[in-house]
């Protein structure tokens, strides 16, 4: 019978030992699963590694769940729709679509019943009116904060404030802006 040291007696060998047979272990594990790579170099910039999202049909739910004029603007080509879903803007659910422009740029279109006010501030970053242009007679208001915080755009169609937020140049903002401003609303009595 082998008598078993001390724990406080055990070697940094016995330790390294261990260490290498679980690590040798985990390699193993995780490599059969295929869930992990390795890719040395800068990160790809394209649209093929988007995700996109089915926000036809998700904007259509959102008209009729959330009673309101919804609009679904066609992008030009380029724009990736990755993300839609609901979000919450003073207190009033709101519909959100957003989309990856040429691989480096991102804008989203928030949709909301809230008032104007809420709609100018959809989060906590503090911004100020910095100016309003004027996109086939509705009139988008451009809000500017720090430069950690996301410029947006607002506008106010009577039923519904557009708030558009993005991480992009303005020029990439005002096609955003010409092309919700031309989209005709999905009305809430859409059938899917």
């Amino acid at each position: 019978m082998q008598i078993q040291k001390p724990r406080a007696f055990q070697s940094t060998k016995d330790i390294v030992l261990t260490l290498g047979v679980l690590l040798l272990a985990t390699f193993l594990v995780v490599g059969f699963t295929g869930l992990c790579s390795f890719n040395p170099g800068p990160p790809e910039q394209s649209n093929s590694n988007v995700q996109k999202v089915d926000a036809d049909t998700i904007l259509k739910m959102d008209a009729r769940g959330l009673n309101m004029p919804i609009r679904n603007p066609q992008m030009p080509e380029g724009w990736v729709t990755n993300s839609a879903r609901r979000v919450m803007v003073g207190q009033q659910p709101s519909s959100l679509v957003g989309w990856v422009v040429d691989g480096d740029q991102y804008v989203s279109l928030t949709q909301t019943k809230a008032d104007y006010k809420a709609a100018t501030k959809p989060d906590d970053s503090v911004r100020s009116e910095a100016g309003s242009e004027d996109i086939d007679g509705l009139t988008w208001h451009i809000f500017k904060g720090d430069d950690e915080v996301r410029p947006i755009w607002v506008a106010d169609t009577g039923k519904v404030r557009l708030i558009l937020e993005g991480l992009a140049s303005e020029d990439t903002m005002r096609t955003a802006t010409q092309k919700v401003t031309e989209t005709k609303p999905i009305e809430p009595n859409v059938k899917l």
